[in-house]
C-alpha cells in the first residue's frame, strides 16, 4: 500500500548493496519521493552538497569511507539534512554513536518497505518541525531587537525629561508645596527611578544576548570582586540591622570574566538577601575550590524560597512575594544573574529552606596560567 501522508521530498541513499539502494528507491518513489542514490561515501557527500536533500540514509559499513565520518561532516555542513542511520543487528551500539554525531534516527537491517516508508515519514516530519521551531526563535528574536529598539528610543529620552521637570519645579515652587503635594511628588520620582532602572535592566540584557555587555574579559581575582561587593552593601546592611561577612579562602585561583558585570552578579544575590532577611540576620559569602572550578556561596538567613518557586525564580519578572519583603525589585535581578553566569560558562545553584534561609552557589571554571 502506496503512503501518499508523506510530503514529497529528495531523498538521498548512501549504500554499498545494490540490492539496498533498488529497494529502497522502490519503496520511496511509490511515496512521491525523488530518490538519489550512489554506492560511494565521498560521492554521497558530493551529491548531498549538490543536490540538497531533505533526508539522507547513511549506511555505516562502507568500504571506501566510515558512515560515522559521513554522518559527522553531513550534520556540521548541512544542519537541515535529517540523517538516518542503516545499519546491522550487531551494529546498533554504532548507530547510538552516530547519533550522538548528528543522526536522527536508525533502521536496521534487514527492513521491509513499509519500515522505511515509516522512518522517512518520521523524519521528515521531526524536520517540519524544526525548521518551524527556528523561524520562531528568528521571529522572536527580531521582536525582542524591535522592543529593545523601542524601549531606548521611545521611552528613556521621555523618562529623562520627566526627571528633569521634577527637579526643576521642586526647585522653583517647592516653597509652595503642602507637606501632601511634596509626599506625592517623593512617590512620583520613586516611581520614575523603578521604570528607569527597569529599562536599563531590560538594556542589560539585550546586551548580553547579543555578547557586547561583557566582552571584555580578563583575568580576575573572585576575591576582590567579593570584597567589593561586600563594601558597597555593608552601608545597607548596616542600616537594616544585618551582619554581612565573608570567609574567603587564601591563594583563590583567578577565573576569566568582565568585572564589572559580574561584580552585579554578587551586588544582585546579596542584595536579594537584604530584602528578605529580617532585622538580627546573616548573611555570608564563602569561598572555595578544586582542580576545575572555584565556587563561591552566598548564604542569607531569611523567609527562605518555596520549593515549587526556585526552578522559576531565574524567569524574568518572577518574583517570591512574601510578606517580609522590604523592597519590591524589577523582577530581572536574578535574570541578569543567570545570563551573566551563562555568559562566563558558569552555573547557579539555589538551595532554599522556608523559614531558615537560602544559599545561592556560584560555580567559575578556573583559569590556568602558564
Amino acid at each position: 500500500m502506496e503512503d501518499r501522508d508523506s510530503v514529497p521530498a529528495r531523498i538521498l541513499i548512501i549504500d554499498d548493496e545494490a540490492s539496498i539502494l533498488d529497494g529502497c528507491r522502490q519503496s520511496l518513489e511509490k511515496s512521491g519521493h525523488t530518490v538519489i542514490t550512489t554506492s560511494e561515501g565521498p560521492e554521497g557527500i558530493r551529491l548531498a552538497r549538490e543536490k540538497r536533500p531533505e533526508l539522507a540514509f547513511v549506511d555505516l559499513k562502507m568500504p571506501s569511507c566510515s558512515g560515522m565520518d559521513i554522518i559527522e561532516l553531513l550534520s556540521r555542513d548541512l544542519p537541515d539534512i535529517v540523517l538516518i542511520v542503516i545499519t546491522g543487528y550487531a551494529s546498533i551500539v554504532s548507530a547510538v554513536e552516530a547519533m550522538k554525531k548528528g543522526a536522527y534516527d536508525y533502521l536496521p537491517k534487514p527492513f521491509t518497505p513499509d519500515q522505511i516508508r515509516a522512518v522517512t515519514k518520521r523524519g521528515l516530519e521531526h524536520r517540519s518541525l524544526k525548521i518551524e521551531a527556528d523561524r520562531l526563535r528568528e521571529e522572536k528574536e527580531r521582536m525582542e531587537k524591535n522592543f529593545i529598539t523601542f524601549v531606548s528610543h521611545e521611552m528613556r529620552s521621555p523618562l529623562v525629561t520627566i526627571q528633569q521637570y521634577i527637579e526643576t519645579l521642586k526647585v522653583i515652587a517647592s516653597d509652595c508645596f503642602t507637606d501632601e503635594s511634596k509626599e506625592i511628588i517623593d512617590r512620583c520620582e520613586k516611581r520614575l527611578q523603578n521604570l528607569h532602572e527597569l529599562v536599563e535592566h531590560w538594556l542589560d540584557l539585550a546586551r548580553i544576548e547579543n555578547g557586547t555587555f561583557s566582552e571584555a574579559k580578563v583575568p580576575l581575582s573572585l576575591s576582590s570582586i567579593i570584597e567589593r561587593s561586600i563594601e558597597e552593601l555593608t552601608p545597607l546592611c548596616l542600616k537594616r540591622e544585618l551582619t554581612l561577612e565573608a570567609h574567603l579562602k587564601n591563594s583563590l585561583p583567578k577565573i576569566m570574566g568582565d568585572q564589572e558585570s559580574l561584580l552585579r552578579v554578587f551586588t544582585n544575590i546579596i542584595g536579594n538577601a537584604t530584602k528578605y532577611t529580617p532585622a538580627g540576620g546573616k548573611i555570608c559569602v564563602d569561598t572555595e575550590y578544586d582542580d576545575f572550578y572555584i565556587y563561591a556561596s552566598i548564604t542569607d538567613t531569611g523567609t527562605g524560597i518555596p520549593q515549587d518557586k526556585i526552578p522559576f525564580i531565574f524567569e524574568p519578572f518572577f518574583r517570591v512575594k512574601g510578606k517580609d519583603e522590604r523592597q519590591k525589585g524589577s523582577g530581572l535581578g536574578l535574570t541578569f544573574v543567570k545570563k551573566i553566569m551563562d555568559a562566563h560558562d558558569g552555573k547557579i545553584e539555589v538551595c532554599s529552606q522556608v523559614g531558615v534561609g537560602t544559599t545561592f552557589t556560584l560555580k567559575f571554571p578556573r583559569l590556568y596560567e602558564l
